[in-house]
């Protein structure tokens, strides 16, 4: 029989935009309907957190304070009433970005429920994961292969999904070639699903350590960001996928010079400027630029699914609860290489 949880947890709240993060006692939530109650072994810090944490998402007053945190994974402890479908007690779970969306409009009928205009996401319009319990709806509760570690294992929540939807929808295909602009967490996972994919993988950043890292873990083409990059991604064969994990417009010249006719180029990176880009140009060249946001649930099922066969050897950094805000803090000095994730046992 499973004890019953804590009146109180400790929790990571966000007072506000701009404000730091700190640890609190709060009361334990209480799943209602439809949802199951959560208990925390990891998660994942992500650059969204830093964004969302330094006010960069600009999130009405009435969202605080909120508790950041969407890369979760824990051990199901209770059912909320009238939940038929909730994954049993004591199964793990993962507690993604996507908190739930309205499952009637097209989007989340035809299978695209990122982009349901009723979406919540967890760590804005809802609690997240920087906390030793949290609430997830049932049905969008997925449970985690035994092949992932449980500590380490909170970055594919975010990073390894969002790399993994942008690169099934550039249809990447055995002997394209891929351009990966920003070798972070993200672009890591990126280079190795795209050499599973049986692509020949580029990769363009700024930082040396990063581009080793790239190479090491698979990318064919090692190139220092600048000028010349998209000139020479060309001249070695050019992009005929190009997914951008960088969050600054400045990339777009470098996309425009690297890429093939008929070229797919998937943004990624919350860039909110606008860049320079041409109508001849697209009708010139075939090519085709779209958005990529997260992953859906059955995204999430099949990349779990590939992940728990494979090593991703990304490097992943753990560290306690109480020391988010340095995390964060690391994240925005550019200090951090691979993944940093919360393991809830220090």
């Amino acid at each position: 029989m499973t004890a019953a949880p804590p009146a109180s947890m400790i929790a990571a709240l966000c007072d506000g935009p701009g404000a730091p993060l700190k640890l609190r006692e709060v009361e334990t939530p209480k799943p209602g309907r439809g949802e199951v109650l959560v208990k925390l072994e990891s998660c994942g810090v992500c650059h969204s957190d830093l964004h969302l944490r330094d006010g960069q998402e600009n999130l009405p007053e009435e969202y605080y304070p909120v508790i950041f945190g969407h890369e979760g994974i824990g051990r199901v402890v209770q059912i909320g009433p009238d939940t038929p479908s909730a994954p049993a007690i004591g199964t793990r779970v993962g507690l993604p970005w996507l908190y739930e969306t309205c499952l009637a409009c097209k989007p989340c009928r035809s299978g695209w429920e990122t982009y349901c205009e009723s979406q919540t996401a967890r760590g804005v319009q809802k609690n997240g994961a920087f906390a030793e319990y949290a609430l997830s709806p049932a049905a969008f509760t997925i449970p985690i292969p035994d092949g992932i570690d449980p500590v380490k294992g909170g970055p594919l929540l975010c990073a390894g999904l969002t790399a993994w939807s942008a690169l099934a929808r550039a249809e990447v295909k055995p002997g394209s070639n891929v351009l990966i602009i920003g070798a972070g967490g993200l672009g890591q996972y990126a280079v190795m699903i795209a050499r599973a994919r049986g692509a020949q993988v580029f990769v363009i950043d700024m930082d040396p350590a990063k581009l080793k890292t790239a190479k090491a873990l698979g990318a064919d083409h090692i190139i220092p960001a600048g000028p010349d990059a998209g000139a020479a991604v060309k001249a070695a064969g050019g992009a005929d996928v190009t997914v951008n994990f960088a969050p600054s417009p400045a990339v777009w010249s470098t996309i425009r010079d690297a890429v093939n006719p008929m070229s797919a180029v998937v943004a990624v990176a919350m860039v909110h400027e606008p860049v320079d880009l041409s109508m001849m140009w697209l009708i010139d060249g075939g090519h085709r630029v779209f958005g990529s946001s997260v992953g859906t649930r059955q995204d999430m099922i099949d990349f779990l699914d590939f992940a728990a066969k494979r090593l991703l050897p990304i490097d992943i950094q753990t560290l306690p609860l109480s020391q988010v805000n340095d995390a964060l803090d690391r994240l925005k000095r550019g200090e951090v290489t691979g993944r940093l994730c919360i393991d809830f046992s220090l």
